[in-house]
């Protein structure tokens, strides 16, 4: 499995996060998808990868928007895979499409986006598209959660913006997809790997990732990933990849 990783240019980099390319060389194994608090982009360049849904494996469309995930996809692969991606900043998706976020959670949505092979063309198709000016009350709620990894209470974080907590939560949702609870637990999640990688054992783990126990970060790895830590960290699926390795790719600019 190959992944690269690219940065966006300025005129879409309120929007986007990151573009990246995911190659693999053919059927594999079933692979997880976790929650990680954003939107994507997806345009299959060679084999769509089939997702498991209630009526059983499915291809996913050629292109298509990936609304906020609550809960692990799991995915295989069905042939020779390359990938292209756009992963939208949380809050990033609404600026491009008609529909609230929230409307989008935990589903996936075709779009026309035929002729797209770069990620250069995946930017300009993007920066056409944008034209709804972003919440900067949003934004900046999840830039102080984002940077707290999921720690920041969401009560005081109203009160600095100056609305109440159920305007926050309400905009929130609008221009994410989710709760601002359920974002900022998502973040701390992910806090996780990288605290394993260093060295730590899980308690203390738990304890740096703002977690009150072992047993507290275990339902969290079930709700989001479907297994418990040691399950999922001893295989070497997407759910890994992206949380792990993947967040320690160089990010390259766009050429």
């Amino acid at each position: 499995m190959v992944f690269r990783r690219f940065a966006p240019g300025p005129a879409a980099s309120a929007i986007v996060d990151h573009y990246w390319i995911l190659e693999a060389p053919g059927a594999g194994d079933v692979q997880r998808v976790v929650p990680d608090g954003s939107p994507e982009l997806i345009v299959h360049l060679g084999t769509p990868f089939e997702s498991l849904t209630e009526a059983g494996w499915r291809a996913q469309p050629r292109t298509f928007i990936a609304g906020q995930l609550r809960a692990p996809l799991f995915l295989r692969g069905a042939g020779r895979a390359k990938v292209l991606g756009a992963t939208f900043r949380p809050d990033g998706l609404r600026g491009v499409l008609d529909a609230r976020a929230d409307e989008l959670t935990a589903g996936v949505h075709a779009v026309d986006a035929d002729g797209i092979e770069t990620v250069e063309q995946v930017e300009a198709w993007l920066v056409r598209r944008a034209r709804r000016p972003g919440d900067a009350v949003v934004t900046e709620a999840v830039r102080q959660i984002a940077e707290s990894r999921g720690l920041r209470d969401i009560a005081s974080l109203a009160r600095d913006l100056r609305v109440s907590t159920r305007h926050l939560e309400r905009r929130f949702r609008e221009h994410t997809g989710l709760s601002p609870k359920r974002f900022a637990r998502m973040r701390r999640f992910q806090s996780v790997f990288p605290a394993i990688e260093a060295g730590n054992g899980w308690a203390a783990a738990a304890a740096s990732c703002g977690y009150w126990d072992q047993a507290h970060l275990v339902r969290d790895f079930r709700e989001f990933a479907g297994e418990p830590p040691s399950t999922l960290l001893a295989g070497d699926d997407l759910a890994r990849h992206f949380l792990s390795h993947f967040s320690k790719t160089r990010v390259a600019g766009i050429r």
